[in-house]
């Protein structure tokens, strides 16, 4: 579930314009007033805003917010205003120019949304860039951690909870002799997870840690992974096998005693405040001693605490 809150009288979008450009004159930029209306709307809402906006006042909602805020701030908001189908494609094509290190968000993408949902963001990402997103993950990409990520943006998975266990044992042994071969020849491991059902691969999953007592993560190899393929290849698995607790688990690293990072956290938060954030929120306090919105807080500051607090409903 959701965890941003929708005001339940909303004004209309041509008063929403109106306050968001009063709250852009003077001799500041009042950033309350910005957060009290965009982030207490629903996509819908938003895009109506938007579009009254640039009808009323002959410029861009998107870059008049660009120019008035910074840091954080000003990227979390960029990338709030937006449909959510375009901002996973925005986030996609980012992701694209250095994959290497970006690759969880291309795998969440393709490992978190459903079947119709992936389709819906790979069209989104045809019409803002002219070229499909497997043209991009391909270019930027060799060996097994090309295959892999495009099996995973081309599948069209069965989104049912149908489950043969006699497959789920026989590719539970298929994954056991690749996960024993190191990184040579995953060419099998990589189809069975590129295109099995979700609930397909969790009883494999499952069949695999019966059998050899240690999950697909911890069995395969560690060590040098000079094309992050085995890195994905985790990311992946996690994702599949429970997203909540795979996102949970990326907020806990974003904020280590390392230092926040705060792309991560951003990332996390505004794709799913309008989706699913309450189950991410649930399993980061199952695995913390403190709250998801009191974590935020204290790795947090100004604006964009005050903002990140809004989406999660605090």
């Amino acid at each position: 579930m959701a965890t941003n809150t929708v005001s339940q009288v909303v004004p209309s979008p041509a008063e929403d314009a109106a306050a968001l450009l009063k709250a852009f004159q003077g001799w500041g930029t009042d950033e309350q007033a910005v957060i009290a209306i965009l982030a207490h709307r629903d996509a819908a809402q938003r895009k109506q805003i938007m579009l009254k906006y640039e009808q009323m006042y002959s410029e861009s909602l998107t870059q008049r917010l660009q120019s008035e805020l910074s840091g954080d701030f000003e990227r979390a908001m960029y990338h709030w205003i937006l449909d959510p189908v375009e901002r996973q494609a925005v986030m996609a094509n980012a992701a694209t120019k250095c994959i290497q290190e970006e690759y969880p968000v291309i795998v969440e993408i393709a490992c978190a949304n459903s079947s119709a949902e992936l389709i819906a963001v790979k069209k989104a990402y045809h019409d803002l860039y002219k070229c499909s997103l497997e043209e991009d993950v391909a270019a930027g990409t060799t060996g097994n951690l090309r295959s892999l990520l495009l099996a995973l943006v081309s599948t069209y998975r069965y989104d049912g909870d149908d489950v043969n266990m006699g497959l789920a044992k026989s590719e539970a042994k298929i994954v056991h002799e690749a996960v024993r071969n190191g990184t040579t020849d995953h060419a099998e491991l990589i189809r069975i997870v590129g295109t099995r059902s979700k609930a397909q691969l969790n009883a494999t999953f499952s069949c695999f840690k019966d059998e050899h007592s240690s999950s697909i993560t911890k069995a395969l190899p560690h060590g040098t992974d000079p094309t992050g393929y085995l890195r994905a290849l985790r990311t992946a698995v996690r994702c599949i096998a429970d997203a909540d607790k795979y996102f949970a688990k990326v907020l806990r690293n974003a904020m280590r005693e390392s230092g926040t990072d705060e792309d991560s956290l951003t990332r996390v938060v505004v794709m799913h405040a309008e989706k699913d954030m309450k189950g991410i929120s649930g399993a980061f306090r199952r695995r913390s001693s403190v709250t998801l919105e009191q974590a935020i807080a204290k790795e947090t500051s100004g604006d964009y605490r005050s903002f990140l607090m809004a989406l999660l409903g605090s």
